[in-house]
């Protein structure tokens, strides 16, 4: 069952690559928040990276990033805009094996929007528990994911996402002409759930906060996002 959402996860990316990218062409206003733990020289990981929009933050930084994702699809959108000639960005697949980093490598780790993806407690401590491994002493780790406890996502769900758990969805993804391509599978992590995770894997939650559509702080219910900060 967990390896089979994982798979779905990957071909539903797969097939909805194209449009998926073309509705994260620009840094929304909650990136505004990644920016600040960005400075010159880090080595930055960006898991679950996507179309690679994470790009857009580095403007004006001199790092080098690492993106990685399943879904080699969107790998391939993002490595046509994304491409550097210094080598100082950079893109791998995990769809076929999974991408191993040297130990105490990083100093900055991004999951946005992607760590609801994984199905189960396992999954999501072993992804966790490389981090730890690949990040540097005193290294920040920053995950956003859906608040889906949120005025906005009840109305979504109530139109139509399906709840296959108690804290558990499939997420359709309609083409603009309304063709169903994917439903995306999402888990909703309550504030408490996702410290407990973070915790578990032997990181320090510094800030856990909802975050508005237009990137300012909120409540639960206004809040489409919540954003945890962490260090090892």
């Amino acid at each position: 069952m967990v390896e089979d959402l994982i798979q779905k996860t990957r071909d539903d990316y797969n097939r909805i690559a194209k449009y998926f990218s073309a509705t994260r062409e620009y840094v929304r206003p909650e990136f505004k928040y990644f920016g600040k733990f960005i400075k010159d020289g880090q080595k930055i990981l960006d898991w679950g990276c996507g179309n690679g929009r994470m790009v857009f933050c580095l403007k004006g930084k001199k790092v080098k990033y690492f993106g990685i994702d399943q879904s080699a699809g969107l790998l391939k959108i993002a490595r046509k805009k994304f491409t550097a000639k210094d080598g100082s960005i950079k893109f791998f697949c995990t769809g076929a094996r999974a991408k191993k980093f040297p130990s105490e490598y990083f100093d900055l780790v991004f999951a946005i929007s992607s760590l609801f993806h994984l199905p189960d407690q396992t999954s999501r401590l072993k992804v966790l528990n490389e981090f730890y491994r690949e990040m540097k002493k005193g290294a920040k780790l920053v995950v956003m994911v859906w608040n889906l406890d949120s005025d906005w996502a009840k109305a979504k769900a109530k139109k139509s996402w399906k709840k296959i758990d108690k804290n558990d969805f499939l997420i359709p993804w309609k083409t603009p002409a309304g063709e169903l391509l994917a439903e995306r599978y999402y888990h909703h992590f309550t504030p408490a759930e996702l410290k407990k995770l973070l915790t578990s894997a032997g990181f320090k939650v510094q800030k856990m906060e909802f975050v508005g559509k237009n990137g300012t702080w909120s409540d639960y219910k206004g809040g489409q996002n919540l954003v945890a900060a962490a260090v090892k």
